[in-house]
């Protein structure tokens, strides 16, 4: 009995050290070292034999997701920007929205900072006025209106409220034109696709709405399943017999579909766990960009009797034959702008604009995020199509 209790006392106590490794380390393979290692203490410790064996086989055990954790690491190229750190406050923000999980509150204010291995990239702050909408120039009563919805390259990440392309494209309009900038950092289409379909857009029904506009990037692909810890309140959406179908937040399927909601978790841990059922997983995300995309352009004619235009940075037919892109198979890629195209879409392809010129010009230096110089070239691109 003794020897029991003397045992279970030292389990509750290295089952803590575990945890408080976890909570305390940069990674969970660090965790699964410190588990290696008590579970070889154990073996020495423990008494009983089936103790002991038990110890071995969790040392074993967190070896095994060590080595692979490793292994995956050294197989997964660094992430661009490796070495940016990027604050915000106030930190929840955007904050919490009831229907799209997230999004920038009405006449707030955020401020942005990006340091890059200590020297600073940007310090911007951000202004969000009565509608939601980043700050953009006063328009005349009745003038021309123009959403623009996205993520963070639509937003303006890094750089000032006037440098936005929204901002932007309503200031070669003189007065004459209104925009409205809608976006927000870590959006993706179902985020769009959700506030068309919870009418969060209808007060401007009725308005002179000329045309949507969005950015789409690769990066939004993932966010169509959920692939990021910042999206778990977001809407989900999966094709039913070809239908998209609203099935509620992430975190709400995860809690209905535990082995689901295991392999997400212990993928957010394990990078190999993750890669596992990945061509699948992509070709489900490429099969709801589409969907979303085409549900977008419905909603956009419906809704305002305006063209949905796709602005993308993003591999198409002109690049075809050049290697893989962030992991994806480029040939996937291609064949989503492909797709666009045959539904009709409006489309303006950012490389056009910006080819031949200095990377550091274009792109914001370690961040990646657009300067207001391709801003501008949009914006001119896009005056010249929907203002001729």
């Amino acid at each position: 009995m003794a020897a029991a209790r003397r045992n279970l006392s030292l389990a509750a106590l290295m089952l803590a050290l575990v945890a408080a490794a976890a909570l305390a380390l940069p990674s969970a393979m660090w965790a699964c070292l410190v588990a290696t290692l008590l579970g070889l203490a154990g073996v020495v410790l423990f008494r009983g034999n089936g103790w002991r064996t038990g110890a071995l086989l969790v040392a074993a055990v967190a070896l095994s997701l060590t080595l692979l954790d490793a292994f995956a690491g050294l197989l997964t190229p660094t992430a661009h920007g490796a070495g940016l750190v990027r604050t915000v406050e106030p930190r929840w923000w955007p904050q919490p929205h009831p229907v799209l999980g997230f999004r920038p509150a009405p006449n707030t204010t955020a401020v942005a900072d990006a340091t890059f291995n200590g020297q600073p990239v940007y310090h911007q702050t951000y202004h969000i006025d009565s509608e939601g909408s980043r700050v953009t120039p006063k328009a005349a009563p009745g003038a021309d209106l123009y959403l623009f919805l996205g993520d963070s390259f639509m937003f303006g990440q890094g750089i000032k409220d006037d440098e936005t392309l929204p901002s932007l494209f309503a200031q070669l309009g003189d007065g004459k034109v209104r925009t409205l900038n809608l976006s927000a950092p870590g959006n993706a289409p179902n985020h769009l696709v959700r506030a068309f379909e919870a009418g969060l857009l209808d007060r401007y029904v009725g308005q002179p709405v000329k045309a949507v506009v969005v950015w789409i990037i690769p990066a939004q692909l993932a966010r169509t399943t959920g692939d990021g810890s910042w999206l778990a309140s977001s809407p989900r959406y999966e094709l039913v017999d070809g239908k998209l179908v609203h099935t509620g937040s992430f975190t709400e399927y995860r809690l209905t579909h535990p082995v689901a909601g295991l392999k997400y978790y212990l993928g957010e841990l394990f990078p190999f766990i993750a890669s596992i059922g990945e061509k699948q997983r992509q070709e489900e995300q490429l099969r709801l960009f589409v969907a979303m995309m085409a549900r977008l352009e419905q909603y956009a004619r419906e809704k305002f009797n305006a063209p949905l235009v796709v602005v993308y940075s993003w591999p198409d037919e002109k690049v075809r034959g050049l290697h893989g892109h962030s992991e994806i198979d480029q040939s996937m890629l291609v064949d989503v702008i492909v797709q666009l195209r045959k539904l009709g879409i409006e489309l303006v392809r950012v490389d056009d604009l910006t080819s031949g010129q200095p990377t550091d010009k274009i792109l914001i230096p370690h961040d990646g995020h657009p300067t207001r110089y391709t801003n501008e070239l949009i914006a001119g691109e896009l005056k010249k199509r929907l203002r001729p």
